[in-house]
């Protein structure tokens, strides 16, 4: 009887060896996560009362359309009341702040000329969502002493000669 019961176990273990090496060796690996998209990216509408003052006052601007894409590339369409079109291109790069939800963007402009604009833009969810955004030109230098809003300053903190505050402030709404 002792012989049958190892007999037994002893078949006992092989089936179970021979199962688990007929088991499928290979696993599937998990995916990487995609990494999130920047908020920023997308369709962006500004107009009328949302359209920068300084933007409205001076430049008579009526409406911008802005696309920013994940390959850190943007175009923008700025319409005067007259109904001309300007029309801008070029690549971007953006930073975290120290400020909670506001982030630094570097705009390298390539048309329809060269320049260099830096700001601060904030995204949160509304219907639809919505996007505070302020950058001005850096280089070349514009005329008179400017300096461009930082998050720890916070929006409205665009300085220029005799610019009030919050003048160069816009607001987008995504497409």
């Amino acid at each position: 009887m002792n012989k049958f019961r190892i007999s037994a176990w002893a078949m006992v273990l092989v089936l179970a060896v021979a199962v688990q090496s007929c088991k499928d060796d290979t696993t599937t690996p998990t995916p990487e996560p995609e990494p999130p998209v920047n908020p920023l990216v997308g369709n962006w509408r500004s107009q009328s009362a949302d359209v920068a003052p300084l933007l409205r006052v001076f430049f008579n601007i009526d409406s911008i359309g802005a696309t920013f894409r994940t390959n850190n590339t943007y175009s923008v369409a700025a319409r005067d009341t007259g109904g001309t079109v300007i029309n801008y291109a070029g690549t971007y790069s953006v930073t975290a702040s120290s400020v909670a939800n506001i982030f630094n963007i570097t705009l390298n402009q390539s048309q329809p000329t060269e320049v260099t604009s830096q700001g601060i833009y904030r995204v949160w969810a509304a219907s639809p969502d919505s996007m505070y955004y302020e950058v001005i030109q850096t280089t070349p230098s514009l005329p008179g002493t400017w300096t461009a809003p930082t998050a720890a300053a916070g929006f409205g903190s665009t300085a220029g000669p005799n610019l009030p505050a919050g003048w160069n402030l816009q607001k987008f709404r995504k497409n």
